[in-house]
């Protein structure tokens, strides 16, 4: 019972500092350039957005990007000819093995 209690208590907290805008973008990076990259951003500290593209005029055949968290796999997503998009959502919990990583590569050349 204390546990859902804790989580309840977290939940309000973290919904009532979005309501009032305490929260916001905190951190944001793009990589690549127009025709092929991956970009990542951190919104109110607790959601990334990710998204890799891939266009006709860049000269790879593909732009990926991952995020994981003590080794796993989250989220990875490719894109061989358009953009593509996903999200993932923080662990609240505070060390190194709970920390979220944002990972991109790309193919090789066609």
């Amino acid at each position: 019972m204390k546990k859902k209690a804790k989580k309840f208590i977290i939940s309000g907290l973290v919904v009532g500092a979005m309501g009032l805008g305490i929260g916001s973008t905190a951190s944001a990076a793009s990589f690549g350039y127009s025709a092929s990259g991956a970009s990542s951003v951190e919104s109110y500290e607790i959601r990334y957005d990710g998204a890799a593209w891939n266009y006709y005029s860049s000269p790879y055949k593909w732009t990926s990007f991952k995020y994981s968290r003590d080794g796993r796999t989250l989220l990875s997503k490719t894109a061989y000819s358009s953009k593509v998009t996903g999200s993932v959502y923080d662990d609240l919990r505070w060390g190194d093995k709970y920390n979220t990583k944002f990972n991109w590569n790309r193919g090789s050349l066609r």
